[in-house]
């Protein structure tokens, strides 16, 4: 089973510590259990990337501040075949984070809610992709995007196909940590 990334790990630790959480306070408020938070913060176990996710909205940070070593961004990949890639980290306000995500075919991601006033940007590449929140649901085709305010449960579904996308991330201004 492969493990979590020391970039992971380290960056874990460090923002759960600067925020003051132990483990059983951070994993309360993320719905995660504690031993899996314990588990992934020793580098052991497969996280989901809906796992980090979820992480990071809870610490308030931005997905790529789990990812990202200095400038340098990393790929987070899941045996069935998905993954999301870390591209442009943003640095300045408001900041926008690029990333590229490959589902495989007939996935579905559910994405709970980022911070207030978040936005995402989703550009089709390969495949169809149904993305959107709630009843809001668009459906995509390369060349084919989609905007939503992400600061409600979303979700991407891969129709039929390998799917592709560009997702970009809008945070309002100072509202992420850095």
């Amino acid at each position: 089973m492969p493990s979590p990334s020391p970039v992971i790990v380290a960056n874990l630790r460090r923002l759960r510590e600067v925020r003051g959480y132990s483990l059983s306070a951070l994993a309360e408020r993320a719905a995660i259990s504690k031993s899996t938070l314990s588990q992934l913060e020793a580098g052991k176990g497969n996280p989901t990337i809906e796992t980090l996710w979820t992480l990071a909205n809870t610490l308030g940070v931005a997905f790529s501040e789990l990812l990202a070593e200095g400038e340098e961004g990393m790929t987070v990949s899941e045996p069935g075949g998905g993954s999301v890639q870390l591209v442009v980290r943003g640095q300045q306000s408001p900041r926008v984070d690029v990333y590229l995500m490959h589902l495989a075919p007939g996935e579905l991601k559910t994405s709970r809610a980022h911070p207030r006033g978040v936005r995402e940007h989703v550009m089709v590449v390969e495949g169809t992709l149904r993305v959107g929140t709630g009843h809001a649901l668009a459906v995509c085709r390369p060349g084919e995007g989609h905007a939503f305010a992400a600061d409600v449960e979303h979700r991407y579904e891969a129709l039929l196909d390998t799917t592709r996308i560009v997702v970009s991330i809008v945070y309002p201004h100072d509202e992420v940590a850095q």
